[in-house]
């Protein structure tokens, strides 16, 4: 979270698991790093750890050591998303620190037979050998988060990172090392892309990626009408009412077998490079308030829904943007302050000064802006001075560290993020700014976030994304409900009936409309 904070760091938060996490939760974070590696190894000039091209052989040998027992190996991505921000702000030095302090941290993990090396730049691969447990890779990313989730101690300063993992265990299905490696890389690529932190490989995700995705078929799909957006319920956090939606998009492309649906971490890259991110957006904000107009006239409310869509850097950078917003905003016939604009950090950072006139003149048309992921980048206050915000989203992270500091329990001392969400709370009231929890997935954390005074809530305890059809039941609950099958629904809601708004079991990756 690029986030500074004063005294000790607590102890990593205790968590429930099965014998893998027991095993884990040993890992002490005073313990010295295992012996070096041996002469004839190259390794990595800044932390000392194996490099990438050591990975395949290593996951290999702890392969061929699992096998005579029929146990499994989990391969897991660690990375780390604001390095760039520290390396800004505190300069390389203090980055080459930060890179350390995370190898020695993961190299102190008690588990017989991992390996920790540096993959790439912010990246970092483990490997686990021979485990019996069912649910060993999901426990293991768990721990890895909560592990990397704690301060780390450079210098004067501690600095708190938001770590994604993602993982995947070795079966029979696969043919070769590269295929457990790959689809590891994969799961890391969708938590980092979809903000959910952690995720495990699903073989029966495999098919989706299996689509050749290439420039001309972006352009066919574009063409073919095969992209649409999902929709997730925002909250009034106090009373539980609908207020809007958050607008995600998702590609329904022929041959991506039975899943049928394939999320933005899958073809994002290449349409942003392509530079169909700019065509695709435009698209997009004028089907969202399109479909918002359509729900407003379908049932009368003294405050009409909104919708927030999510701006790529590349889409902001278009010379057209103001236009196309405009162009959005006139044709659906709404009210502009009914359309937010999601910004993150790294899309106004990678803009820079060129993002403010066609910014103003969407805010003076009344289009309204949002702050995303708030608190995680290193100088969200300063985009409080830079823009005239109507929303800050708070990152998911805060939400599930609310009343989780123990060492500050133990010792009668306020929660600190209480204390720092209390505050923005004030502080947002008082610039007239409403505040999104994003995450919020129990009553638990939805009963924080009203105790510190959020406006808005949103997260699979309020509902899932979902097709149009779907949320307009949400929208109008006399509206019959189409019963039939949608392949979209079977991968973002398990194949739950979602009518009742706040039901489900099977969570599912969250994805905003253009992912960072």
């Amino acid at each position: 979270m690029g986030s500074q904070s004063s005294g000790p760091p607590p102890p990593p938060p205790p968590s429930s698991g099965g014998k893998v996490f027991d095993r884990l939760k040993r890992a002490a974070s005073g313990a010295p790093p295992p012996p070096a590696a041996a002469p004839e190894v190259v390794v990595d000039a800044v932390t000392q750890l194996p490099q990438r091209d050591q990975l395949r052989s290593r996951v290999e040998r702890a392969v061929s050591r699992s096998m005579p027992t029929s146990s499994k190996v989990v391969v897991a991505f660690v990375s780390v998303g604001l390095l760039r921000d520290v390396n800004d702000t505190y300069g390389a030095d203090k980055g080459d620190e930060l890179l350390r302090a995370i190898a020695h941290r993961l190299t102190t993990i008690d588990l017989p037979g991992t390996e920790v090396l540096r993959y790439e730049g912010a990246e970092f691969a483990l490997i686990f050998e021979k485990l019996n447990h069912a649910m060993a890779s999901e426990e293991i990313s768990q721990f890895l988060v909560d592990l990397m989730s704690q301060p780390f101690e450079i210098g004067a300063d501690h600095i708190t990172i938001s770590p994604s993992v993602g993982a995947a265990i070795s079966a029979d299905n696969y043919a070769d090392i590269d295929e457990l490696i790959r689809d590891a890389h994969r799961a890391l690529a969708q938590a980092r892309d979809e903000g959910t932190h952690w995720e495990v490989h699903d073989e029966t995700k495999r098919g989706r990626y299996e689509t050749r995705v290439d420039e001309a078929r972006l352009h066919a799909a574009l063409e073919g009408d095969e992209f649409l957006l999902h929709y997730q319920p925002i909250v009034n956090a106090g009373t539980g009412d609908l207020v809007g939606f958050e607008a995600l998009l998702r590609w329904k492309a022929p041959g991506a077998t039975n899943a049928g649906v394939m999320y933005p971490s899958d073809f994002l890259g290449l349409l942003e490079k392509s530079g169909l991110a700019v065509m695709v957006g435009k698209w997009a904000v004028a089907e969202a308030c399109r479909q918002i107009a359509e729900w407003n006239a379908r049932v009368w409310r003294a405050e009409p829904l909104f919708v927030t869509y999510n701006v790529s850097s590349r889409q902001l950078a278009d010379p057209d943007f103001l236009s196309h917003v405009s162009d959005a905003v006139q044709s659906a016939n709404i009210e502009p302050q009914l359309l937010a604009l999601d910004l993150t950090e790294h899309c106004l950072r990678f803009n820079g000064s060129d993002a403010w006139p066609p910014l103003r003149e969407l805010t003076n048309m009344g289009v309204k802006l949002s702050l995303d992921d708030f608190g995680i980048g290193v100088t969200s206050l300063h985009w409080l001075l830079e823009l005239s915000l109507d929303y800050v989203r708070v990152d998911r992270s805060f939400i599930t560290a609310l009343g989780s500091s123990t060492y500050n329990r133990a010792h009668g001392l306020p929660d600190p993020v209480g204390v720092i969400l209390r505050h923005l709370s004030a502080m947002a009231a008082d610039l007239g700014i409403e505040v999104i929890a994003e995450g919020v997935e129990t009553d638990e954390e939805a009963q924080g976030v009203r105790e510190m005074n959020m406006a808005l809530a949103q997260g699979y305890l309020f509902g899932y994304p979902e097709s149009a059809h779907v949320a307009t039941t949400r929208v109008d609950p006399t509206a019959e409900r189409i019963h039939v099958w949608d392949p979209n629904e079977v991968m973002d809601n398990a194949v739950v009936d979602v009518t009742d708004g706040a039901s489900g079991a099977v969570s599912a990756p969250e994805a905003n409309l253009f992912d960072r």
